[in-house]
């Protein structure tokens, strides 16, 4: 899964950011300066996982 990072522009404190908080959804990922996106890769408990993604897209932190 791919999210672009709208808060702070991406930066890489952003990216960071938003890979530090998934991770304690059991996801893991890596961050693409270049795009201002990080890239998931998402475990099986995805009711959780898409309703974050949901809450930070509502507060336009990113985009999924």
């Amino acid at each position: 899964m791919r999210l672009i990072v709208l808060k702070d522009d991406g930066s890489a404190t952003a990216r960071q950011s938003v890979l530090s908080i998934l991770h304690r959804l059991g996801t893991t990922g890596e961050g693409i300066e270049q795009f201002h996106m990080v890239a998931l890769d998402v475990p099986p408990d995805l009711p959780r996982i898409r309703a974050l993604l949901e809450h930070g897209e509502a507060k336009e932190w990113w985009h999924w």
